[in-house]
């Protein structure tokens, strides 16, 4: 008889075994789905809990539970503020009361992004609670880079919302609440929109609207016909590598150092070409992508990354005295210049050294003028 027990015993604790093993690696392998209890963030993510100093309460008078790790709020229109960087976060709750909140507002830069329904963690039935954290609403699929998230409790009074933490990706961080960001750009720029056949001109890549940027991935297509590229160089500030023998243009970049990193704006490289066939030709940047001090890599949305037009002109018939209109109106307004000249050096702003310098090389291109 002892026998028999132990033997339909067996399979059952073999079978709970197996069970057992299986959930406790679910988490792991497989995305979590609202409502599951979420005592630690899944493998690949990181928590930042609701006392993270990240994190922005409105109105500042949220209840706070040292006792049950949570902020909470019951009235209409109290909100969470924060922004993140990454293209993903998940809100961590817990169903502590009677009533939760079940319309919440999720903002995202701005734009309204769908609804979160607190009551989904519900799980225990009516009128019970329970402290255990768990998945309240997930947002993946966004542009890499920082977004600014708010939450906003739109139900009625009584209903409560209740934040435990924020769980984002590995890769990804949690940042003060910041309305205004500037989207990081790749232009592409040049002193002058025209040029002489045979003549050298200088095109710049600059990189706008960044915070901490020390490494820099671009690719560059530009007009064969047109234009010939001769080289390019960097500030002494970066390295520069060139991806040789290709028919795209690729450069990587990295700042020397961490005082050399790249804030707000900067030019990354200077390209130098040379004008080889008359008509009017891009220089187009295709491909960026740009990295911080080891945490953050971002790719660059197409629409975020400029080209430059540039028409060849056929014959050069500037000589030394369009130079000396030039240099005659220094430091004036272009608006004072012939109408040739505006054509090549444009019509606003200042006569700086650049324009002196642009129409000297443009003189010394022209064959006709001896």
């Amino acid at each position: 008889m002892e026998v028999h027990m132990r033997k339909k015993f067996m399979p059952s604790f073999i079978l709970a075994l197996v069970f057992s093993l299986v959930f406790s690696i679910m988490p792991t392998f497989g995305a979590a789905k609202v409502g599951t209890d979420m005592w630690n963030p899944e493998q690949g993510w990181k928590r930042y809990s609701n006392t993270s100093p990240e994190l922005s309460y409105s109105p500042f008078s949220w209840n706070y539970s040292p006792q049950y790790s949570m902020h909470y709020h019951s009235y209409p229109s109290s909100s969470v503020k924060f922004n993140i960087v990454g293209t993903s976060f998940r809100v961590i709750s817990k169903d502590m009361f009677s009533s939760l909140a079940d319309d919440i507002s999720v903002i995202i830069d701005g734009k309204h992004y769908g609804k979160m329904n607190l009551q989904v963690i519900d799980l225990d039935g009516p009128y019970t609670n329970s402290s255990t954290p768990r998945l309240a609403h997930e947002v993946t699929g966004l542009s890499s880079g920082e977004h600014s998230v708010e939450l906003i409790h739109n139900s009625s009074y009584g209903k409560n919302f209740v934040l435990a933490a924020i769980d984002v990706p590995q890769q990804g961080s949690l940042k003060p609440y910041n309305p205004n960001i500037s989207t990081p750009k790749l232009s592409v720029t040049s002193v002058t929109y025209s040029v002489y056949l045979n003549e050298t001109f200088d095109v710049q890549l600059r990189l706008d609207n960044v915070n901490n940027i020390y490494a820099e991935d671009f690719s560059i297509e530009y007009d064969k016909s047109r234009f010939q590229f001769v080289n390019a160089t960097a500030d002494s500030k970066l390295t520069i590598v060139h991806q040789e023998n290709t028919d795209t243009l690729r450069f990587i970049t990295a700042s020397k150092g961490r005082y050399n990193g790249i804030n707000g704006s900067s030019v990354l490289v200077n390209l130098k070409f040379k004008a080889i066939g008359v008509g009017s030709g891009k220089v187009d940047a295709i491909k960026a992508r740009i990295a911080d001090n080891g945490k953050t890599e971002t790719t660059l949305a197409p629409e975020n990354i400029g080209e430059r037009s540039i028409q060849v002109l056929p014959s050069t018939e500037y000589s030394l005295k369009h130079l000396g209109e030039v240099a005659f109106f220094y430091k004036e307004d272009k608006t004072n210049l012939s109408n040739s000249l505006r054509s090549i050096l444009g019509d606003r702003g200042p006569v700086e050294e650049v324009d002196l310098i642009h129409i000297a090389k443009t003189v010394l291109a022209n064959p006709q003028y001896k």
